[in-house]
């Protein structure tokens, strides 16, 4: 229960409207506190500026039934609407405070018209359903989400986010299971069906998809994962397929004695004694061979020539491979892909055995597989392959499959950054790393990115590319989409990046020309401070800010930022007499009163001699 004292020790860690009105609800709670919540409402009204704002204190004032203010502020809401978000939060209020679905929709439509990639689209589709419980109009998200999913790499990937998010939210299996089949005839991968059989929950509608999945795999891993679908699914025949199509793939000991353990699993000794004779043949240390051992014990006990053999075979392992004992044991221990590359190095480093440590990358790649996909958890493994291999296409397989994977830039940019500081392999991770660049490039064309996605971009090229030319004309790029001194200032920061500081002071200027508020100049100095250009060039470009000021509001906060930027009093006051010719009234009295609080009566002489 919230009393009043608890409400207000709360209050003290607001800081935004929001916060505000969540607060101001909490006091409408039992017992009500309403005399409290309007207080608090009151109180900030008037400082909301965006539309998230306005409807969050709407809300209150309409709890509060006071229906005309919360009218009030909803139109304020609207008018202040400018982005696809905002428009978002426009929607709820309609309907919420309001009780407007049809304006709602209306806003929704707006938002969408914005939206083009699939995490924000399935997000609306369920705050639509959510807020209005309109599915109907879901249903249109869900049709742009899947034409916008046909744009990505990981298509597969995407369609089992839609599919789970409209089996989540809509409520309708029929719906959900159309666009499994729209999806499953627009894939063709193995992975990627198999993916999408996965996520289905339906064994029966997943078994056409699983039968493609086993014609079109030509590798062991993939058809494991296949393996382990059928075998939940308690599908023995289907098993006995893919283990006999894996076992004309299998290459290695462990491969060969993961289908031994599966042929048993369904009875087909036979099958599996073949696969046993081969990971045998295949052992290239004295672990494998104490699996095989191992293996023979379990399922052929009765085979006393084979477990002897294995026997004797274990033995002359062991006493060739004292030190390979040690690394093997480490090795066993392994439950994590750090520890295993870490284990990597040191076979590398103390054995010079590249096919070992390459064994262990491969087992650390797998155990990769089997975790959800993030690049801090893959970057290593790239590090590994550049320094201990030297297969190119396996280091460009990982590379590559990591671009088609990262839809965030900040993952994007620590791909670029590790592909051009490849150690061994510096001209492929280069090559590749410009690709990637470009293909990046190509998506923000697409999507009519913003200034500062341009930006992201051209500072990646120009510090890890080191290509002060494309990196230029990146920013040029952007500089068609800046329209406020913060990112024309941003811009002018990085052209100076880029080698071009003529550029970069014309840019700079420009920013100052943006400025059309006293705040805004201030804003802008803050920022030329931050990037540490030299004094004289800050009050050069703060000068020039002074002069698009037209109110004697703007020009008096601009002189103030004299003193507050620069704290150079006689510059001040020299401007407010610039300033105070022609002013009377209200604006005189301020600028009295500020002149007098910033530069003292020691400098009113600048005043007099000014009049």
């Amino acid at each position: 229960m919230a009393t009043r004292d608890s409400l207000s020790a709360q209050a003290a860690s607001c800081n935004s409207p929001e916060e505000w009105a969540a607060l101001a609800h909490q006091a409408l709670a039992e017992p009500a506190d309403t005399a409290y919540a309007k207080e608090l409402m009151d109180g900030i009204v008037g400082d909301c500026q965006f539309t998230k704002d306005l409807v969050a204190v709407a809300t209150v004032y309409k709890a509060l039934g006071d229906d005309a203010q919360a009218a009030e502020l909803m139109q304020q809401a609207e008018d202040y609407c400018m982005s696809g978000e905002e428009q978002i939060a426009l929607a709820e209020g309609k309907f919420k405070v309001m009780g407007d679905k049809a304006g709602a929709i209306a806003a929704y439509e707006q938002a969408l018209k914005e939206i083009n990639n699939v995490a924000p689209l399935l997000a609306l589709a369920k705050t639509v359903i959510d807020v209005t419980g309109d599915k109907e109009f879901a249903k249109k998200i869900y049709s742009k989400t899947e034409t916008k999913i046909e744009t990505v790499a990981a298509k597969a990937a995407e369609y089992v986010k839609l599919g789970q998010a409209a089996s989540a939210d809509m409520g309708d299996p029929a719906f959900v299971a159309e666009l499994y089949e729209r999806a499953a005839s627009k894939l063709s991968a193995p992975a990627d069906l198999l993916l999408l059989a996965n996520s289905m929950n339906d064994p029966t509608r997943a078994k056409p998809l699983y039968a493609k999945v086993l014609e079109g795999s030509a590798d062991v891993q993939s058809l494991g994962k296949l393996l382990e679908a059928a075998q939940a699914a308690n599908d023995a025949d289907f098993v006995k397929l893919i283990l006999d199509k894996m076992a004309g793939l299998a290459s290695t000991t462990p491969e060969l004695l993961s289908l031994t353990e599966g042929y048993m699993a369904v009875s087909d000794a036979a099958s599996a004694s073949k696969t046993l004779d081969a990971a045998e043949e295949k052992v290239t240390s004295a672990d494998e061979m104490q699996r095989v051992v191992d293996a023979t014990a379990k399922h052929f006990a009765n085979d006393a020539e084979r477990l002897e053999r294995g026997k004797q075979k274990l033995e002359k392992r062991r006493a060739n491979q004292a030190r390979y004992v040690e690394f093997q044991t480490l090795e066993n221990a392994l439950t994590s892909v750090k520890a295993t590359l870490h284990l990597a190095d040191r076979v590398a480093a103390e054995l010079a055995d590249a096919s070992y440590a390459t064994k262990l990358i491969q087992r650390a790649e797998n155990m990769l597989a089997e975790e959800s996909f993030q690049f801090g958890r893959t970057q290593p493994l790239i590090v590994a392959i550049d320094q201990h291999t030297d297969d190119t296409a396996w280091l460009a397989r990982v590379l590559d499959d990591c671009a088609s994977k990262i839809t965030y830039f900040i993952w994007f940019k620590e791909l670029v950054h590790t592909a051009t500081h490849l150690a061994r392999h510096p001209a492929l991770g280069r090559e590749k790393a410009r690709t990637y660049l470009q293909q990046w490039e190509a998506k923000l064309k697409e999507n009519n990115a913003s200034v500062y996605d341009y930006t992201k971009l051209a500072q990646v090229v120009i510090s890890d590319l080191s290509d002060a030319s494309w990196g230029s004309m990146l920013l040029g790029t952007a500089k068609t989409h800046a329209s406020d001194h913060y990112a024309l200032a941003h811009i002018a920061h990085l052209t100076t990046q880029a080698g071009d500081s003529a550029g970069a002071d014309a840019l700079y200027l420009q920013a100052a020309a943006a400025c059309k508020t006293g705040d805004a100049c201030l804003q802008l100095q803050h920022r030329l401070k931050s990037y540490l250009l030299p004094d004289a060039q800050q009050r050069t470009l703060y000068a020039a800010c002074g002069k698009s000021m037209t109110t004697p509001a703007d020009k008096l906060r601009w002189v103030e930022g004299i003193d507050d930027g620069f704290h150079d009093k006689v510059w001040a006051s020299q401007a407010y007499a610039e300033i105070e010719t022609g002013l009377s009234g209200t604006d005189r009295a301020r600028l009295e009163q500020s002149r007098k609080s910033r530069v003292g009566n020691a400098l009113y002489p600048y005043r007099r001699h000014a009049a």
